[in-house]
């Protein structure tokens, strides 16, 4: 049973998971718990608790002087990619066969909203996940699910940045739309195999940037810390 604490501690969490992925909360940023109370109107009981969990997800580090936002680096990065090319094809895979009209029918209105003029890149992040998730949780693999969902959005900030700062993302579109064929036409190793590559894609392009404002000494305008 959830107690009170743990359901604001929750929803704090996901409020500051919302502003960390999108560079609203920089890398290197103290995160004051009284202020963070103060703001969601909640006990600095849940504010610990949030913060321990977005510890757990490796968006905070946790030390003597308080919480610190955690820095995006090539090394997290590719290592996150690593993980989710490995488990992620696997498991959309094992859903394909139990994937139905009536989710290829809200897919395709997730891509349409998704490719919409005007869509923030914090909506696009969210309409994504949906994307993703319909097929993927119809595995019946909870573990590897929850791990999915996890890698998921420990990579929301690279993806973010991706949208925001690096742009060039039509490969995005069409890869989306290949994978609902896939899913239409029933064939797993495809979905699997444009998986990998729809996250290999996002890999690259993410890894060349960071390579290059290291390179280069420049500081992205989210903040980053190659």
């Amino acid at each position: 049973m959830t107690t009170a604490s743990e359901s604001a501690g929750s929803r704090v969490a996901q409020g500051l998971r919302d502003r960390l992925r999108t560079g609203a909360l920089a890398p290197g940023t103290v995160l004051s718990q009284a202020e963070i109370a103060a703001e969601y109107g909640v006990s600095r009981i849940p504010v610990r608790d949030a913060l321990h969990i977005l510890s757990t997800e490796g968006l905070v580090d946790l030390g003597v002087s308080g919480a610190v936002v955690t820095g995006l680096s090539i090394a997290e990065l590719q290592e996150l990619y690593e993980l989710r090319e490995a488990v992620e094809p696997v498991v959309t895979a094992i859903a394909v066969p139990n994937v139905g009209r009536a989710e290829t029918r809200q897919m395709a209105t997730i891509l349409d909203r998704m490719e919409a003029e005007g869509i923030s890149p914090a909506e696009w992040l969210e309409a994504n996940a949906t994307f993703h998730a319909l097929i993927y949780t119809r595995a019946n693999r909870p573990r590897m699910v929850e791990l999915t969902e996890q890698l998921r959005r420990l990579t929301d900030r690279y993806v973010y940045l991706h949208l925001e700062v690096i742009g060039d993302v039509e490969h995005l579109r069409e890869e989306h739309r290949q994978i609902l064929a896939a899913v239409r036409g029933g064939d797993p190793r495809l979905v699997a195999e444009l998986t990998r590559l729809h996250l290999a894609t996002s890999h690259e392009f993410i890894l060349r940037y960071l390579l290059r404002t290291a390179t280069d000494g420049a500081v992205p305008a989210t903040g980053v810390a190659g």
